[in-house]
């Protein structure tokens, strides 16, 4: 009899073991599931409130520099308008890629807007649509592109420039001596630039103005109190060539204009002097600033002009 109470307790023991350990794993599991549930939800809440409109920086990858930096400043400023930036750039210069269809790729992607720089004024490429047939909202920067259909164009006054030029200038002239201003018939918008560049140095008596078409083999240039001035990056690039062929390099000193990848490479060499371009980190978070007005307020500034940044060669 009291093998049978004693074999009887054993089982209800287990029995009981068995059921509180079932019970117990049932209402771990409960927890567990509510709980990734709930991280997932929150998760999920985050990527939405901080990702509620895409951006893309997109160029060619001569300005891959430039643009890396105009990413930068949008990303900085992105955060307070809940919206996602990314670059697209063609990743080495054998990556050929028009404008158009830079654009395409955007426009692939249903980007809510985006921030392009434009290698040419000559520049018309096929107006963009998102998936639900509205506009995509266009900023441009670089060459000022009177044909394509942006909201807002991040660029240069000319007349202020060419007076940032020009106090440049006499920075390498103390003492007087002859600037050469290289300009293209062909080059838009020169014209205000380099009166403005003239009409500032025309104060200093001690320095002569000359504006040239091109430099070429047969330019003779007296002394070592030379400067050149080029007003646009694929000029800057072939003087910088031409006079590190021509000429000794103490006897002259070329200032330039642009910023990419051929520019920045030259000036580390010492065949630039000195590099005028636009800030690209501003231009990212003014390009963000009038993208957010235009979606808000139906409109945004159509010319906004942009800080200028000065890049010197280590002397």
């Amino acid at each position: 009899m009291k093998k049978k109470t004693a074999r009887l307790t054993k089982y209800v023991l287990l029995i009981f073991s068995f059921t509180a350990l079932f019970i117990f794993s049932i209402a771990f599991y409960s927890v567990f599931v509510s709980s990734r549930s709930r991280i997932q939800n929150q998760n999920e809440y985050k990527t939405s409130d901080n990702g509620l409109y895409h951006i893309i920086v997109t160029g060619t990858y001569e300005n891959q520099s430039f643009l890396t930096e105009v990413y930068e400043g949008a990303s900085k400023t992105a955060a307070n308008y809940k919206t996602v930036v990314d670059l697209h750039v063609p990743k080495s210069q054998a990556d050929t890629e028009s404008l158009q269809s830079l654009l395409d790729y955007c426009s692939f992607l249903n980007a809510d807007g985006i921030i392009i720089y434009v290698d040419s004024p000559d520049e018309t490429p096929t107006l963009l649509q998102r998936s639900n047939s509205s506009d995509i909202p266009i900023i441009t920067t670089g060459q000022f592109a009177p044909n394509m259909h942006q909201i807002s164009f991040i660029g240069t006054n000319n007349w202020e420039l060419g007076k940032k030029i020009s106090d440049e200038t006499q920075n390498f002239l103390p003492n007087g001596g002859c600037v050469y201003i290289i300009s293209e018939a062909s080059e838009n918008n020169a014209n205000t630039l380099i009166s403005s560049i003239q009409s500032a140095l025309g104060d200093n008596h001690r320095i002569i103005t000359k504006v040239i078409n091109k430099i070429t083999p047969d330019l003779k240039i007296d002394g070592k109190n030379n400067i050149f001035v080029s007003l646009t990056e694929d000029n800057t690039i072939i003087s910088a060539q031409i006079l590190s062929e021509q000429f000794d390099a103490d006897r002259y000193k070329l200032i330039g204009f642009g910023g990419n990848e051929v520019c920045q490479l030259y000036l580390q060499k010492g065949w630039i002097s000195e590099l005028v371009s636009l800030d690209p980190e501003t231009i990212g978070a003014t390009a963000i600033y009038e993208w957010f007005e235009y979606r808000n307020q139906g409109y945004a500034n159509s010319y906004v002009t942009a800080d200028v940044k000065i890049s010197r060669a280590q002397r």
